[in-house]
This record gives structure tokens, C-alpha cells and sequence, in this order.
């Protein structure tokens, strides 16, 4: 945007003006010691109570809960139960994600530590759930998985959404 000569010059004539005044301004406002008065008040420490019905709660008690309606809140401990997955002793630990295996039939995929033509039993780590699949060839394999399952074969076992999981492959 461009301004004109005279826009310029009342921007600058406002800005010294400013920076000359507000200095002026704040020194003319301050506190001056000979015209205020000071006066302390004492206060009887019989008489320093607080009224029940102020509503101010000290800092060693709390006021109770209160519950308008509906069922009694449930009381928070800080703790909760985890469950672990159990670490298999048998099989073999794979990460394993899905693939349509280019429309092959749904109960096929692709172990390369594992025979190829026989039925494996997968079992998801994460959640116990098990089913089997008959391990066939394929070329390619995605990044970071060891296992590759058909489509319908992981949905039996996970969401698709959590790809990769852990497996244990048994046969």
C-alpha cells in the first residue's frame, strides 16, 4: 500500500508526538510520599472470625460433594486393571499385514519361514483371536511386515485399521 506524502508526514508528527508525551504523562502520575497518608489499622484477633455462612473453606477441609441427580459417581482410585498379551512359547512371532493377493480365494497367505501348500494357524497377539490359512507363494512382501495375510484372513484376526500386528504362526 502506498501512502502519500502528506499520510507520511502526520504518521511521523503522531509517533514523536507520542514518544515525547506518554514519558511526560507517567512521570507527572507518580505516587508522591507527602500526599498520600498512611494509617495502619489493627484488627483484635477475638474478633477475626470468619462466618459459617461465607462460604469460604479453609485449606484443611474440603466442602462435600453434591449430587443434583442421577446415580452416585464412582469413585476414582487411580488405578486400573491391564491385561498384558502372554508371550507364546511355540510358533513363530511375526508382524503381519493384509493384502487382496490379487483376488486369489480368502483363505490364503503368504508365511516364507513356513512350508508352502500346508494350513498354518495364525493367532493375533494383541487380542487371542485365531484362525487359519493355507500358505502359498508371493513375490512381494510390504515394508516392516513378516506376514502377509489375505483381506478376509485379517479381518477374522483384527481390524484392518490396526495393521501391522503381532502374530504367532503355528502348523
Amino acid at each position: 500500500m502506498l501512502l502519500s506524502t502528506f499520510q507520511r508526514r502526520r504518521i511521523v508528527v503522531l509517533t514523536v508526538i507520542t514518544l515525547i508525551l506518554l514519558p511526560i504523562l507517567r512521570s507527572c502520575n507518580g505516587n508522591n510520599p507527602s500526599d498520600s497518608a498512611t494509617t495502619a489499622t489493627t484488627i483484635d484477633p477475638a474478633f477475626n472470625t470468619i462466618a459459617p455462612s461465607s462460604g469460604v473453606v479453609s485449606d484443611e477441609e474440603s466442602p462435600a460433594p453434591i449430587i443434583l441427580s442421577g446415580p452416585a459417581p464412582i469413585v476414582q482410585d487411580g488405578s486400573a486393571q491391564i491385561a498384558y498379551p502372554a508371550t507364546e512359547t511355540s510358533g513363530l512371532q511375526l508382524i503381519a499385514s493384509f493384502s487382496n493377493f490379487d483376488n486369489a480365494p480368502d483363505v490364503v497367505c503368504f508365511i516364507p519361514s513356513a512350508p508352502f501348500g500346508i494350513t498354518l494357524t495364525i493367532k493375533n497377539i494383541n487380542n487371542g483371536r485365531t484362525t487359519n490359512c493355507t500358505n502359498v507363494y508371493r513375490e512381494t512382501m510390504p515394508a516392516g511386515a513378516t506376514a502377509l495375510l489375505h483381506t478376509k484372513v485379517f479381518e477374522r484376526v483384527s481390524n484392518l485399521v490396526d495393521a501391522p500386528i503381532p502374530v504367532n504362526v503355528t502348523w
